[in-house]
């Protein structure tokens, strides 16, 4: 496994070029005439496009953000975008939504740009001290997230509402795992064998997700370390947004905390720590053996990936290090 996952996973669809001319009317008609000083192409999304546009005037800097991957998904996302802001959630504002493709090829939010760095970067060569503080951080940011609940588990549509119910505990696990284990392209990159023990496991194990009491929540679902921004206050480090919220869904604590506890960080005492510090001060609760439950949830994304068409061989590699690591294989 590479030392910062997401090396060499490499983009899902190549990103869109928009030609100068789009871009400068664009930015003339939304901003009473602005223009634009600067673009330049934002890295660390794999399936959309997102471009930053300096502006000669208010607002200063723009992300024009370019639904590739789910365009029917833009006004979700933008809802949510506007729940965030509602409920002091960090997150870009939302300055414009344009759903339909016909102006840029494609549709799309302008959304204002956010200063910070990635927390991928800041916990690079950081010491426990930041790290727990990074931590606490992220810690208080997904309980923020987790505090919106639902009356039901499942995937949402444009106005927030459970459109498409789901199982998000054992039983839905252990469907989705199957179903997963029947695909042949699966089967051929994980093998009969790692298979064979995973679904085993998720038999014994998988249960213990059911003891969770809690009512579903707002899950962000790609809560890593490219789509967390975080500053530095000078006494203590802090979100300033969490980015690309497409993925979004109800669903329970553990799918977001999986990510956020996925290696080479979620090795680190301290940074288990710090969420745990920073998820409870700001109201959320947690079980005791939370990570355990995290990781088991996390394998819902593991096996997606495994299965995508433009899954790199990097990328297939950090799956099946990822599930043997679950498995007790590593």
């Amino acid at each position: 496994m590479s030392d910062s996952l997401r090396q060499g996973w490499g983009r899902g669809s190549a990103t869109l070029q928009v030609s100068p001319e789009a871009l400068a009317a664009l930015a003339a008609e939304l901003f009473e005439g602005a223009q634009i000083t600067d673009a330049q192409m934002l890295s660390g999304g794999l399936a959309n496009t997102n471009i930053r546009l300096d502006l000669d005037r208010s607002p200063g800097s723009v992300v024009l953000r370019l639904a590739q991957r789910d365009p029917d998904g833009l006004a979700r996302e933008a809802a949510l975008l506007r729940l965030a802001a509602e409920r002091g959630i960090p997150a870009a504002p939302l300055l414009h939504v344009e759903t339909d493709p016909a102006r840029l090829g494609a549709p799309f939010l302008v959304l204002g740009f956010v200063e910070g760095v990635m927390l991928e970067t800041a916990l690079a060569g950081a010491d426990d001290s930041k790290v727990a503080d990074l931590g606490y951080a992220v810690g208080e940011l997904l309980a923020a997230v987790h505090a919106v609940r639902f009356e039901t588990a499942g995937f949402l549509d444009a106005d927030l509402a459970v459109a498409t119910p789901i199982d998000a505990g054992a039983a839905g696990l252990r469907a989705f795992a199957a179903a997963m284990a029947e695909n042949p392209v699966v089967a051929e990159r994980l093998g009969g064998a790692r298979l064979t023990r995973l679904m085993a496991v998720l038999d014994d194990q998988a249960p213990r997700l059911d003891g969770w009491q809690g009512a579903p929540c707002l899950a962000h679902s790609d809560a890593n370390g490219s789509n967390i921004l975080v500053t530095d206050a000078g006494t203590h480090w802090c979100v300033a947004a969490l980015l690309d919220w497409e993925f979004a869904f109800a669903g329970s604590p553990f799918f977001d905390l999986g990510n956020a506890i996925r290696p080479p960080v979620g090795d680190n005492a301290m940074w288990l720590a710090g969420i745990d510090a920073g998820y409870r001060t700001a109201g959320g609760t947690l079980p005791a053996d939370w990570p355990d439950l995290a990781r088991l949830a996390d394998l819902t994304a593991w096996l997606d990936f495994t299965g995508r068409a433009e899954a790199t061989p990097a990328l297939i590699a950090d799956c099946c290090a990822m599930i043997d690591r679950v498995t007790g294989k590593a």
